[in-house]
């Protein structure tokens, strides 16, 4: 890598590079690595942030979604004030300018994990949704969110999912994806009726489980056909907005 920099004219800043071992959990063991460039020492670390997406060892996304947590109640004080001076219909524009770009910004990496760790984020957006919709602090959120056309957190991970999928379906992907997914059609000759569904690999564990390889054919195989076949971008993320809000 040293040479390579080199041969390049790149340099490296030491202070600001690390590695990092992903390992399970339940893995107990750890390996005792030690990685030196040019007798400078890299540091090993259990979590590092990447492109704003604080990555931990385990991946199991919980340092991101705790500071995405924190960022988001620092919003909710702002809306929460401005809600006694400003209409609905602002406070709504303050969500989605002060909360959702936090919710939608790589939500496809990090939401793919336990549902028990990304409540806290949900609980925080009903706060909001309840504050928005100026009712008090126990009201029931379904019906706030239809009205205001918000989708839930669970359903903006799904729609972003979706997204990739339509993407890759009409290849406007980078090459790296290219290969990513696989129709059932491309696996064997015979016509089955779901030929034209995509193959949803196997998982032996949850984090294969939880990855886009999985959850992006599950969820765009059950899509109807109408939003599948969109003729544009704009037009599917109309279409599977209108079927998640109901």
């Amino acid at each position: 890598m040293a040479l390579w920099c080199r041969a390049n004219k790149l340099s490296i800043n030491f202070k600001k590079s690390n590695f990092m071992v992903f390992r399970p959990r339940q893995r107990r063991q750890t390996l005792d690595l030690s990685i030196q460039i040019d007798n400078n020492n890299i540091d090993c670390v259990k979590e590092t942030v990447l492109l704003g997406v604080i990555l931990d060892e385990h991946l199991s996304w919980k340092p991101h979604i705790l500071s995405v947590c924190r960022k988001i109640s620092k919003s909710i004080g702002i809306i929460y004030k401005s809600s006694f001076c400003l209409p609905k219909t602002s406070l709504h524009c303050l969500y989605y300018s002060l909360v959702y770009p936090y919710l939608i910004y790589c939500v496809s990496v990090w939401g793919s994990t336990y549902q028990s760790n990304l409540s806290r984020v949900f609980i925080l957006q009903k706060k909001i949704i309840r504050i928005i919709s100026k009712v008090s602090f126990d009201s029931h959120t379904d019906v706030l969110f239809k009205e205001y056309g918000i989708l839930k957190f669970f359903d903006i991970y799904f729609y972003q999912i979706g997204k990739f999928m339509y993407l890759f379906k009409r290849g406007l992907l980078p090459n790296y994806f290219r290969n990513m997914f696989t129709l059932a059609s491309q696996l064997h000759s015979h016509y089955t009726r779901n030929c034209n569904l995509y193959y949803i690999p196997p998982c032996r564990t949850n984090i294969r489980n939880f990855s886009i390889r999985f959850q992006g054919p599950k969820f765009f195989n059950s899509l109807s056909p109408e939003i599948q076949n969109s003729e544009s971008i704009c037009l599917f993320g109309k279409r599977l907005k209108k079927f998640l809000l109901s």
